[in-house]
């Protein structure tokens, strides 16, 4: 196991400037996950990201929900030294380590793995989902994203370069396996079409309590509001924001002109 993480946190150190290149650029991939993430987060009060990368998505998700503190986890030390430079607040904090029980205190209402889980070693999983069940709020949700099978298939095939040290199949059954490890419900499975149809899935899973009403849709009123906060403080400002923000804090080098 020690030899196989030496191997991925190797890998994702030296894929610093794609992650970098993704943050100022935009991803399709990562914008469809958004959606979900939105959709299915709630109004979480405690946020986790496992395997953030640069930090990124959870810097997004601190400014989503702007009452929320999150923390990014991950097992790359430049990407974590990277993500506490630009993203790094009172807010917002970094952790380095794979995900096992007692690295982390308290519980999250929201915890995201955005094309993460498919890295986890089978013989790994057990380990995570220990952890995942510990951290979980009562009501919490797992939001995940990645790629199907077929996808994984057809990469083996066609860009065998695009393959990661650790890329494991995952699918719905994984998925009921994940949520019977962690005391949680498949809320929601979807295959997602991102470069091609059916390459991404999404999957929600978390806990329900009791019997609630259904949360009401929101009225014109409620919705104008909301349109005109995302107008005057965007989740994801412009690219030459982020392009600024990317070399004020870490050098006019980190991505030039």
């Amino acid at each position: 196991m020690n030899r196989v993480s030496e191997e991925v946190r190797g890998y994702y150190d030296d894929h610093l400037k794609a992650r970098l290149k993704g943050f100022v650029d935009g991803n399709l991939r990562v914008e469809r996950a958004w959606k979900t993430v939105e959709r299915w987060g709630g109004r979480p009060s405690r946020i986790l990201e496992v395997g953030c990368g640069i930090g990124d998505i959870s810097w997004r998700m601190n400014r989503r929900w702007p009452t929320s503190t999150g923390v990014g986890l991950d097992i790359s030390p430049a990407s974590l030294e990277t993500g506490r430079k630009l993203f790094g607040s009172h807010r917002l904090s970094f952790v380095e380590g794979p995900l096992t029980k007692g690295l982390l205190t308290g519980r999250f209402d929201l915890v995201v793995m955005m094309d993460v889980y498919e890295h986890i070693a089978r013989a790994d999983r057990p380990t995570l989902h220990e952890a995942l069940a510990d951290l979980l709020s009562d009501e919490g949700r797992l939001v995940l994203a990645f790629p199907t099978p077929r996808f994984l298939a057809w990469l083996r095939d066609n860009r065998p370069h695009e393959i990661q040290p650790v890329d494991e199949d995952v699918d719905v059954d994984t998925m009921r396996t994940l949520a019977a490890d962690t005391g949680t419900t498949v809320l929601f499975y979807e295959e997602i079409d991102v470069w091609h149809q059916g390459d991404y899935a999404h999957a929600v899973l978390g806990k329900r309590k009791g019997w609630k009403r259904p949360e009401r849709p929101e009225g014109q009123l409620q919705k104008l509001v909301g349109h005109v906060e995302r107008r005057l403080r965007p989740v994801v400002p412009p690219r030459e924001e982020r392009i600024r923000l990317v070399r004020e804090r870490l050098g006019p080098s980190a991505y030039p002109a």
